[in-house]
């Protein structure tokens, strides 16, 4: 077993936790294809990813309107860098649930 694998699960981590998959050119999966995932969560019980490298087309202030989290006229006063912030894809494979990555 390598020495990063070991860490890991001695840790109580999966062995690709904070890893990135890059999918292959021949993906035929349409969830995956052209995808780059961060891995949060990875166990014998499942994994938990996120792609990030694709978006939607909108921004986090329509969000949060559409949401019912605050009003158009309180989303025009969210800071510059938040009003710009672009919406990832999420999933890819239960993309019900948003999430929100950010550095620790």
């Amino acid at each position: 077993m390598d020495l990063l694998r070991h860490k890991k699960m001695a840790a109580g981590r999966g062995f690709l936790d904070d890893q990135f998959l890059i999918a292959m050119p021949g993906m035929k999966d349409d969830r995956f294809t052209r995808s780059v995932i961060y891995i949060c969560a990875h166990s014998d019980e499942g994994a938990m990813g996120l792609v990030i490298n694709q978006t939607q087309q909108m921004l986090f202030p329509d969000l949060l309107v559409q949401l019912g989290i605050m009003n158009e006229q309180e989303a025009i006063r969210l800071p510059a860098q938040a009003r710009d912030f672009v919406v990832r894809n999420g999933g890819p494979v239960d993309r019900s649930r948003g999430f929100v990555l950010h550095s620790g």
